[in-house]
């Protein structure tokens, strides 16, 4: 069943402020907008059946790049919203935590998707021992600061639990908020479980002692803080620039 969301166009009728895409190039997709344009156009990924599963990447892109032109979007238009176009958490948090989905252009972010799914690339194999090993790389670089690393640790960690289950290593219910939660760094951890107190959504153990909350619960509450302190720096930035 296709995902509910969906992008709808907001297009106005005139569009004084759009760059003219087709001129001086040969390829909307190859002709950014200007940072300082803010107008992204959106397409209507239910109305093209447009989601990718990490499957055949070439046909998605082709796909993809075939309604840009049609539409005569760019290729930030495409790069803003391609994570979205997923139809599972573990394929968008892949997208937006590889090197170029933040500092790259699209012709960039495609390479780095085709690396990442192409049938060029066999399938990346784990073992039981790799669950460890991710947590551990993590932690000793200093813990989850940044959003972005928080989407790549989650993002692999998905892959090798589905991996782990599609070929029978592991069965069942699979839980390791402890690992997610003690790669966080201290800093994070400390706003995080002030707002997870706030809530009474921590339970408390026999001896007194609080009991981490499960992955799905933990998951709440992480990324909508780490996503905040990105706006704050942000924020702080805008005021320092424009002093």
């Amino acid at each position: 069943m296709a995902p509910s969301a969906q992008f709808t166009s907001h297009r106005p009728n005139t569009l004084p402020n759009r760059v003219n895409i087709h001129a001086q190039a040969s390829s909307p997709l190859q002709q950014e907008i200007p940072r300082n344009s803010i107008l992204i156009v959106r397409i209507r990924t239910k109305d093209y059946m447009l989601w990718f599963d990490g499957k055949e990447v070439e046909i998605f892109i082709k796909r993809v790049e075939n309604i840009a032109e049609i539409e005569g979007e760019s290729g930030r238009d495409i790069k803003k919203q391609i994570s979205v176009w997923t139809n599972n958490q573990e394929t968008s948090y892949h997208i937006e935590g590889m090197p170029r989905y933040e500092t790259g252009d699209w012709e960039e972010l495609k390479l780095d998707m085709k690396r990442r799914w192409g049938t060029i690339s066999p399938e990346k194999r784990y073992k039981l021992s790799s669950i460890t090993q991710t947590f551990t790389s993590i932690q000793e670089e200093g813990g989850i600061q940044k959003i972005i690393q928080y989407k790549m640790l989650i993002g692999e960690y998905e892959s090798i639990i589905n991996y782990l289950k599609r070929h029978q290593h592991i069965q069942g219910d699979i839980n390791h908020n402890r690992k997610v939660w003690y790669s966080i760094s201290s800093s994070a951890q400390a706003s995080i479980y002030k707002e997870i107190i706030k809530d009474k959504a921590i339970l408390k153990a026999l001896d007194g002692g609080h009991i981490i909350p499960r992955l799905g619960i933990l998951k709440l509450y992480i990324e909508p803080d780490l996503e905040a302190k990105v706006l704050i720096q942000q924020k702080e930035f805008s005021q320092a620039k424009s002093k």
